[in-house]
């Protein structure tokens, strides 16, 4: 929603995912605000994106449901129901489902363009032109910079 308005619970604009579904409530470059808010939901054993950094934007994860292991810089959190994690540019992250239920955390992501990077993931798969060289490149477009990090157990 770029305008304002009212979203009820299920509505926006959403993408599915091996194992995941992201429904972006907000999102889109306006003012003041220049910000996404995103609802994710993982399945048991989910695994994020793999440990990225970004160097423009800042990231809040507030969990609603269930528990995730949260990387962030050298340290691994487990944070459940109510849990906040503040991610700003340029620190190493990435988050697991490591429970036996479906988790979910509500996502603010600042400046707003996330939501563009799904759009043109699903438009890369539907068209058949979707490759880890594409995906990669589409990253980087993103402000994701993939890093090599292992992780520790928490």
């Amino acid at each position: 929603m770029a305008d304002g308005g009212v979203l009820l619970a299920g509505e926006g604009k959403g993408f599915p995912l091996p194992g995941a579904r992201i429904v972006f409530k907000v999102w889109g470059e306006h003012e003041p605000g220049n910000h996404d808010v995103a609802e994710f939901t993982a399945e048991p054993g989910f695994r994020g994106p793999q440990p990225h950094i970004h160097r423009v934007h800042e990231e809040l994860f507030y969990v609603l449901e269930g528990e995730f292991d949260f990387l962030v810089g050298d340290e691994v959190a487990r944070v459940g129901p109510g849990g906040l994690v503040n991610i700003p540019p340029g620190v190493v992250h990435d988050f697991r489902n490591v429970g036996s239920t479906p988790a979910r955390w509500l996502g603010i992501h600042c400046p707003g363009f996330l939501v563009r990077y799904f759009e043109e993931i699903a438009a890369l798969v539907s068209s058949g032109n979707f490759s880890e060289p594409t995906f990669h490149e589409l990253r980087l477009k993103y402000d994701i910079d993939e890093v090599d990090v292992s992780w520790g157990e928490a």
